[in-house]
């Protein structure tokens, strides 16, 4: 006899881990039931269907990430290097999980042409990771051209990221990690540096 209480939180843990492993299309809500050790119609006092427990799924990792990863990148006390690193290594462990890949980079794949339900929050979730880089970028470049760098470490996180996930291979992702932090440190004077420097 399955288990009949848990939590919201559960479900989505849960719920997250499903949709990882067998994407959205391919989940049915008798899979996220037995995962999450519900009776089918039991389910439905949680969410009223699998498109609503997508959404909060993806809202609820949208919050992870701003409260645990993005975060890191204004705490502007810390060397900006090092504040890359640490936020390109702690969402490496999430996109690593069971070789999972990117939730949202994996949703916008799947889902972008079939349907617009989800594209609010996975656009969110581009957003919020390109200004927090673009953040980061700015210690060393006027804002247009941080944005630029910011958009294309996405694009190239992305990349390996998709990658990774084919192949089953850990070093593309943390090839691309260090390329990027290489670049990073290895780019320009910070912007105080270059002022000073034109003063002279």
């Amino acid at each position: 006899m399955p288990v009949q209480k848990t939590t919201r939180e559960e479900i989505l843990e849960k719920a997250i881990d499903v949709f990882g492993r067998q994407g959205y299309h391919r989940t049915t809500m008798h899979d996220l039931a037995a995962a999450c050790g519900l009776l089918k119609g039991s389910f439905y006092h949680y969410f009223n269907g699998k498109e609503a427990l997508m959404e909060e799924v993806l809202r609820y990792s949208l919050d992870y990430f701003r409260k645990h990863i993005f975060s890191i990148a204004y705490r502007d006390e810390l060397p900006a290097a090092e504040r890359l690193r640490s936020m390109m290594e702690k969402s490496s462990v999430i996109i690593l999980r069971n070789n999972q890949g990117c939730m949202f980079g994996n949703t916008v794949l799947e889902t972008a042409n079939v349907t617009a339900q989800f594209r609010e929050t996975t656009q969110a979730f581009f957003t919020d990771w390109t200004a927090a880089l673009a953040h980061l970028y700015r210690a060393r470049y006027d804002p247009a051209t941080a944005l630029e760098h910011a958009e294309q470490t996405v694009m190239e996180m992305e990349g390996a990221i998709m990658l990774t996930k084919l192949s089953n291979n850990p070093q593309l992702l943390a090839g691309c990690r260090e390329r990027v932090l290489k670049r990073f440190t290895q780019s320009a004077p910070s912007l105080p540096e270059q002022r000073t420097t034109n003063n002279e």
